[in-house]
């Protein structure tokens, strides 16, 4: 793992497969075949307004394509609307957008992160690129002899048709291999958001894994996921393309991790940042982080900000580290210039969870979904609560700071809801309780923010405003 996590806060990198221009042709997004695909997907589930979400370099393509089909859809009523900005990146659906249209479908186009979306169906249009097949099918052979071998083929979407054509030739080759499938909406993936031919993922991580691809979030989340010895990666991007053979669990970017992880055990408070609005599962997993900190008398603020840069997370001072709940292939919480930890959710899972303690990075995962209920790293939050009792009386000693911390794990109430995970009793004096929440940390600084002062105000006309730059407005009443 190199490039794709040199430079952590731009995401962009990540989702855009490299061309050799900036822009993408036409040609690698849109043909006759995807138009008739996308209206008969329209006509089967009668839609009316529908939303075209399109990355920035394939957005100059807009025009044609809605173009041609409005051409196709005839006289029916269809209402075509292209989402120019994403709210969070552009592999994920942006339901947001398409929501301010009233769009009731969409039509998304370029690399996706396949996340599961529950309210609004949608249609994926993947870019077609190619790669040299009869190079691949000699480099494997040469690296793998054995025709016997099981072997396991995944790729980056991008890639789908282009894999689909070498298929036939790939088992013809090794007739016991398995080439992966992009599980349909309707469809129980395996992994992730494959679809394998033998139903049931293996448990196992002897059969021989074949990524074709760029070496990216894609690439290691299915390398992490199978926990498979034996991955071989076909770095498209590269001039010099090869077969290589790589481990994704030892990877530099990954090992820096650790230290994101003992910050979040030493954190009093942290800041849940939700960058996504439409992944399936996001408010179960951010119900569970707070579960997880109120285990470890650990204060919550949930914070939703848009899109997630150093400069925005600088204004919470207070917060001691950062969870980022958000796609699966958000790489921004591998950057270095955020002034406190970012963490990923299954990060502050082996911070706060006490039963990863002897097993740090055992096993990884950057998408949410492993952590719910039939998830593959799932554990009960209730059972986690009940050993971190028995730890009460356990010291543990900080890497950072060097110092003894005491896990002071707190009684859990009765009808314990997600959003009071952060209110307390606390002794007030003269036998009373006064009851205090994470707010309460802000009510001593001496600027807390705007006063509205909502009634206090006599009513007044609306006027015109000040413009022009600051060395001499325009219409300065103080003039």
């Amino acid at each position: 793992m190199s490039s794709a996590f040199s430079s952590g806060d731009s995401i962009v990198q990540n989702q855009v497969p490299v061309t050799a221009g900036d822009r993408l042709g036409l040609a690698d997004i849109w043909n006759d075949e995807q138009r008739d695909r996308c209206l008969r997907w329209i006509q089967k589930h009668n839609l009316k307004r529908v939303a075209l979400q399109l990355p920035d370099s394939a957005l100059h393509h807009s025009v044609q394509i809605v173009s041609e089909l409005r051409d196709v859809a005839g006289d029916c009523e269809l209402a075509l609307f292209v989402l120019a900005d994403t709210s969070y990146g552009s592999c994920c659906v942006d339901e947001i957008a398409a929501a301010h249209a009233n769009a009731d479908g969409i039509v998304h186009f370029g690399h996706a992160c396949l996340s599961k979306v529950a309210r609004i169906p949608v249609l994926y249009v993947f870019l077609q690129l190619t790669f040299d097949e009869e190079h691949l099918l000699a480099a494997l052979s040469q690296e793998l002899p054995d025709c016997t071998v099981a072997l396991r083929c995944f790729y980056e979407v991008a890639y789908a048709n282009a894999v689909a054509r070498v298929k036939g030739a790939l088992l013809a080759r090794y007739p016991s291999a398995t080439v992966a499938t992009v599980a349909e909406p309707d469809q129980q993936a395996d992994v992730l958001c494959w679809k394998l031919d033998e139903g049931v993922r293996p448990s196992n991580g002897e059969r021989p894994v074949l990524y074709i691809g760029r070496d990216n979030l894609s690439f290691f989340n299915t390398a992490v996921a199978l926990e498979t010895s034996q991955c071989y990666l076909y770095d498209t991007s590269r001039p010099d393309r090869q077969l290589v053979r790589t481990d994704a669990f030892g990877a530099k970017w990954l090992r820096r991790r650790y230290y994101a992880i003992e910050r979040c055990m030493d954190a009093r408070s942290i800041g849940i940042v939700v960058a996504t609005l439409s992944t399936k599962g996001y408010l179960e997993i951010v119900s569970r982080v707070q579960r997880l900190a109120k285990a470890r008398g650990v204060r919550t603020y949930l914070i939703s900000i848009g899109k997630v840069n150093p400069e925005k997370l600088a204004n919470f001072i207070d917060i001691d580290c950062f969870v980022l709940v958000g796609c699966p292939e958000n790489d921004v919480f591998t950057s270095r210039e955020f002034f406190r930890p970012l963490l990923s959710v299954f990060e502050a899972e082996m911070g706060l969870n006490v039963t990863w303690r002897e097993k740090l990075l055992a096993s990884y995962t950057i998408n949410f979904a492993d952590l719910l209920p039939d998830g593959r790293l799932h554990s009960d939050v209730e059972e986690v609560s009940a050993l971190a009792r028995e730890a009460n009386d356990t010291a543990d000693v900080s890497l950072v700071s060097g110092r003894a911390r005491h896990v002071a794990v707190r009684e859990e109430e009765e009808a314990t809801d997600a959003n009071d995970t952060c209110t307390d009793l606390a002794p007030k004096g003269k036998n009373e309780l006064a009851q205090i929440s994470s707010a309460d940390q802000f009510s001593n600084r001496s600027w807390q923010g705007l006063e509205q002062k909502l009634g206090q105000d006599a009513p007044a006309l609306v006027q015109e405003g000040r413009s022009g730059i600051p060395i001499r407005y325009q219409n300065d009443p103080t003039d």
